[in-house]
C-alpha cells in the first residue's frame, strides 16, 4: 500500500498525519512556532543531531495535537526528519508511523481519475489556508462534503 497521496501535497501540503486530536488553528500554530524555535536552538547537522532532536520528546507527547517535530521553515511546515531532506534515509523511522495513510487520501487512491481530479478541484474552489486545509483531511470533513455533493458512493 501506499503511504503518500497528491493529496498530501495539495494546498500547500497537508499536515494532518503529524499529529492527532488537534487543538484550535492558533494553538496548532502556536505549537508549531515553538517547535520552530527549539529546532532553530538545537540547529542539527548531523544525522546524530537530529535524531537527538527527535527524541527530545516522547511520539506522543504532542503540543495541541501536533508533533513536536512539525516545524515552519520559509513559510512551509514541513518534518526536518522527512527522508526528502536526508537523501533518502527516513529519520522519522522508530518515531513516527510512516506507513499512515489518512481515509481520504485511502479513499482517492482507489477513485478513477475524474473522481480524483473533481475532488482537488472541489478543494482547490475551497480556497482554504493550510492548517484548515490538514484539519479537515485529518477529521474527514472535506471527503465527506465532497461525497455528499458529487453523490459518489465508497464501497
Amino acid at each position: 500500500m501506499s503511504t503518500s497521496s497528491p493529496l498530501c501535497q495539495l494546498n500547500g501540503g497537508c499536515m494532518g498525519c503529524c499529529g492527532h486530536d488537534f487543538g484550535s488553528k492558533e494553538q496548532m500554530q502556536q505549537a508549531i512556532t515553538e517547535n520552530t524555535q527549539e529546532f532553530n536552538t538545537a540547529h542539527p547537522q548531523t544525522e546524530q543531531q537530529f535524531l537527538t532532536f527527535r527524541d527530545r520528546a516522547h511520539p506522543f507527547d504532542l503540543r495541541y495535537g501536533v508533533c513536536r517535530n512539525l516545524i515552519e521553515e520559509k513559510g512551509c511546515h514541513l518534518c526536518p526528519l522527512h527522508p526528502t531532506r536526508h537523501r533518502g534515509k527516513d529519520l522519522r523511522i522508530g518515531h513516527c508511523d510512516t506507513n499512515y495513510l489518512c481515509q481520504t487520501a485511502t479513499l482517492f487512491a482507489g477513485w478513477n481519475t475524474q473522481q480524483q481530479e473533481a475532488f482537488i478541484h472541489f478543494i482547490e474552489a475551497k480556497k482554504i489556508d493550510h492548517l484548515t486545509y490538514s484539519i479537515a483531511m485529518d477529521n474527514n470533513t472535506l471527503l465527506k462534503e465532497f461525497l455528499d455533493q458529487e453523490k459518489i458512493s465508497v464501497k
